[in-house]
Order: structure tokens, then C-alpha cells, then sequence
């Protein structure tokens, strides 16, 4: 394939075909419970056919709205420079999808994490489960955008579009 395709497909996140033309987000997540023991907020994120469990930070914390979004692939700029899921709308480009660190929720604020498995202190082995994730996606590309779908909130009713907006006119990036 001539470079220039490539750096197209890549710019403008994969064919109509890659990115689920008929207008269905590539990745779905919910929240699968009200909390762990520890605090943690348990849920599924699932692309085709496999699922991962997942955990979030919790209630006190910022946490993104049910909803339909564009994720862009890239690679946080705050604490570890590890590859990310980053949710690509002004006013919520903080919030992430990438491993926790020693899989725990104390190192999400805001994000989610996905595991390869899951018990009632929350998830392990989420560094691998990120990988998988990206596999999942076609690999890990720079600049990539995939679509996702938030089935519920922590708490609250607050929509995806009146979060932005809030989040916007308060001066989040």
C-alpha cells in the first residue's frame, strides 16, 4: 500500500469499514456494578467479540458520561508515558482508557482500565489486557480514532453532549 494511503487511513481513523460503517461504535462499555470493596467501580469494555473486565477510579472522581464518543490513539502526557486510549472532544481530552499501574484504581482519575481478570478487589493484569486491546483494534497507531459507546454513568443522569459542554465552559481541555 502506497505510504499515502496509509498516513490517510491512519489521519482519518481507518476505512468506513474499519471504523463500523453502519454508524455502531467499535468498542462498547458499561458499568457493571455499584462498587468493589475497595472503592473501585466495576464494568465490561468489550470490542467484537471478547470482553475485559474493567475498573474506574469511583464516585468522588470525574468519570465520563453514557454516551457516544471518538477515541484517538496516543500516549499520556501526565505521570507514565504509556500508550492510551484518549476520548477526543474539548473539555474531556484528560479522560483515558490505559492500564492502571500495579492494577490499581488508586492510579485512575477519571480513566478506565481494563484487566484480564476480575474479582472482588478489581481487576489483574491490565498492562496485558491493554495490549489485547489494541490488538483488538487493529494495533496500536498513532493518531487512530475509534468509536465507543457508554452505556451508563457512575451516578447521575447527566448526558455525554451536557458533560462536554459543562466540562467546555468551565476551561477543561
Amino acid at each position: 500500500m502506497p505510504a499515502g494511503v496509509l498516513h490517510e487511513e491512519v489521519r482519518t481513523g481507518g476505512t468506513l469499514n474499519e471504523r463500523g460503517g453502519n454508524g455502531m461504535a467499535e468498542i462498547t462499555f458499561k458499568r457493571t456494578g455499584g462498587g468493589n470493596g475497595n472503592g473501585s467501580i466495576p464494568g465490561e469494555l468489550t470490542i467484537g467479540a471478547k470482553t475485559w473486565p474493567t475498573i474506574e477510579r469511583g464516585v468522588a472522581y470525574t468519570f465520563v458520561r453514557k454516551g457516544e464518543y471518538t477515541l484517538k490513539m496516543d500516549v499520556k502526557v501526565t505521570g507514565r508515558k504509556v500508550n492510551c486510549l484518549r476520548f477526543d472532544h474539548e473539555g474531556i481530552r484528560t479522560h483515558l482508557i490505559h492500564d492502571a499501574l500495579n492494577d490499581s484504581h488508586l492510579n485512575l482519575q477519571g480513566c478506565i482500565a481494563p484487566g484480564t481478570s476480575f474479582d472482588i478487589k478489581g481487576i489483574q493484569g491490565s498492562a496485558a489486557a491493554m495490549l489485547e486491546v489494541f490488538e483488538a483494534l487493529g494495533g496500536f497507531v498513532i493518531g487512530r480514532t475509534r468509536t465507543i459507546s457508554i452505556g451508563n454513568n457512575i451516578a447521575g443522569e447527566e448526558s455525554g453532549e451536557d458533560w462536554m459542554k459543562r466540562r467546555k465552559d468551565a476551561g477543561k481541555y
